[in-house]
């Protein structure tokens, strides 16, 4: 009597060879895709970083500004240098540019009570910022 047929089961060469193409052409940009996003995951957290910094610094301007022995008089871009990198913070500058301003907050090359500060932090080489500006009056 003869005996039926065998099935085989195995993967022939042909098939291994279309499944290297197909994993070829679609892993790569699969693979890309995967980098940029983790890429940018990190710039929000490092955004709040730098927002954080900033307003670190405001804060001991605003602090400075209206401490009883110090007053507007201590509001100075040479009472706050700048820092490349900010202490604990390596991948961060930090500046502080005071300019004296009229009431309509427009330049006056002469102090007439009123000063603009900007704080400005970078990371990435200066591409990326974050600034705060607050004027101060003096009364």
């Amino acid at each position: 009597m003869m005996s039926p047929p065998r099935i085989r089961s195995g993967t022939t060469i042909i098939e291994v060879v279309m499944a290297v193409i197909i994993l070829g052409i679609g892993l790569p940009p699969l693979l890309f895709a995967f980098a940029e996003s983790s890429m940018n995951s990190i710039a929000p957290s490092r955004a709040t970083v730098a927002s954080f910094l900033a307003i670190e610094r405001m804060e001991e301007i605003i602090a400075r500004r209206y401490k009883s022995t110090a007053g507007y008089s201590e509001v100075t871009s040479a009472n706050f240098p700048a820092e490349s990198p900010v202490a604990g913070f390596s991948a961060f500058d930090r500046t502080v540019t005071v300019a004296e301003v009229d009431a309509n907050l427009s330049a006056s090359g002469s102090p007439v009570g009123y000063r603009s500060v900007t704080v400005t932090v970078s990371w990435n080489s200066g591409a990326e910022t974050v600034v705060i500006e607050r004027v101060f009056a003096d009364y």
